[in-house]
């Protein structure tokens, strides 16, 4: 070997190492950021993992327990995934003489403004010279989440969760400039009214809980103002919304489900899915597990999912997460960083990487994330996850000299703006996407 050649080599291997030094210094570096004044005195958990190493990199409070409020999406994505087929059970039916009986399974897209499915839709209107029963025993869970705010119930992200969802469980209210105020779907016009009080302001909708009655208060504005408010959906409600939509009778009937039942398979799982993580969708992850739920175990129950999906799918965790619901608004949740990660490389493990990042919200690009990450080409593919107080993402990043990672990054308790919290995650990851 030439002495020029060593030289090479030497000041080539000397050159490497000098990178490797520098990710490694910034990894040992990192805690250093948790000390800046808007952060010090809130609680903060971040594990960054090498999925081709299978290493971590880098762990902070990784075991701690944390609120992770939407992030708990990832969890009910990946049951989606391993318990649900590619086309979703939409109802399952019964053709006893005169009467068509039908249960329903928890598939939230029949008639959901967002989706364009109209298959559950046509098998009622084929079937018009039968008498249509909706058969409620199948779900035998509650209406709203343990530990949800109470008063969630009239905000448009959390609708309720049923058997049979009809319009996503809610009405859209639009007012134009004339104070006119239509409805979608029309029924529900005849379901609210002017409160006519002297003190008028801007369009707001309210009802009381427990009914489906809608008072609203308005005033003059420009162009036209809508608001999505959830309904109260009770077996006897849908049913009725369902004869107004069908034009046809239906009753409601208690009647056992049968072994003999035919399932009518419809919407795209994955359409489905990806709404739950780009945009953050309260009650299709809810209506995710349900689904999971009736597939499993033949009836519709969000506890008895989740504690299959414990003991069967995730028992290998290192932290064994409570985990109460579907969607993240429950603070009862409480979830690990390196818990996270564990289920991130899971899903990265059975689902092919380009198809899985379209199904996330991309850094600057769509979904939550959209306003974030703009500074450099899409680089970080993740959930997000706000509650008053607490703001968190986990998800995948591909660094710029093309490292895979996944990581989870949760913050509990912050009395700064998620904003700031949000700046300082952004530094954070987009220092590790330039220097790892």
């Amino acid at each position: 070997m030439s002495r020029t050649l060593l030289l090479t080599l030497i000041c080539l291997l000397a050159s490497l190492l000098q990178a490797q030094d520098k990710k490694n210094d910034y990894f040992a570096n990192l805690d250093k950021a948790f000390e800046h004044k808007d952060l010090r005195y809130s609680f903060h958990g971040l594990m960054v993992y090498d999925l081709d190493k299978q290493k971590t990199l880098y762990s902070y409070n990784a075991d701690r327990y944390f609120t992770p409020a939407s992030n708990v999406k990832i969890a009910t994505f990946y049951v989606g995934l391993k318990a649900l087929k590619t086309q979703l059970p939409s109802i399952k039916y019964l053709i006893k003489g005169d009467s068509l009986i039908f249960w329903g399974t928890g598939d939230p897209t029949f008639l959901h403004p967002k989706f364009d499915n109209q298959a559950v839709f046509n098998f009622f209107k084929q079937h018009t010279n039968k008498k249509l029963f909706f058969a409620t025993n199948n779900f035998t869970d509650e209406h709203f989440g343990d530990g949800w705010a109470w008063e969630d119930y009239r905000t448009r992200f959390a609708p309720e969760k049923s058997a049979f969802p009809i319009y996503g469980n809610a009405v859209e209210f639009t007012a134009d400039e004339d104070c006119k105020v239509t409805a979608s779907p029309e029924i529900f016009i005849y379901f609210s009214e002017d409160e006519n009080l002297d003190t008028k302001r801007k369009f707001e909708i309210t009802r009381n809980l427990g009914e489906n009655y809608f008072r609203y208060k308005l005033d003059n504005f420009k162009g036209s103002v809508s608001h999505t408010v959830p309904f109260h959906a009770t077996p006897i409600f849908i049913a009725q919304l369902l004869s107004d939509t069908l034009r046809m009778p239906v009753g409601l009937i208690d009647y056992p489900c049968p072994a003999n039942l035919t399932t009518l398979y419809t919407a795209n799982r994955n359409e489905v899915l990806k709404r739950v993580m780009v945009y953050s969708d309260n009650f299709l992850a809810e209506q995710t597990l349900l689904m999971a739920s009736e597939v499993i175990f033949g009836d519709l129950n969000t506890t008895q999912v989740i504690n299959f999906a414990k003991r069967y799918y995730l028992n290998d965790l290192e932290q064994m997460p409570r985990w109460v619901d579907g969607s993240g608004l429950s603070r009862y949740n409480l979830f690990t960083p390196h818990s996270f990660v564990q289920i991130l490389a899971k899903i990265h493990k059975i689902m092919p990487e380009k198809e899985l990042f379209e199904m996330m919200a991309a850094g600057g690009k769509s979904g939550t994330l959209y306003r974030r990450y703009k500074k450099y080409p899409t680089f970080l593919y993740a959930k997000t996850g706000t509650l008053s107080n607490h703001h968190c993402l986990s998800g995948y990043l591909v660094t710029k000299s093309g490292k895979r990672l996944c990581f989870s990054f949760l913050n509990n308790h912050h009395i700064v703006s998620a904003g700031k919290i949000a700046d300082h995650m952004e530094k954070i990851l987009t220092d590790i996407y330039l220097n790892y």
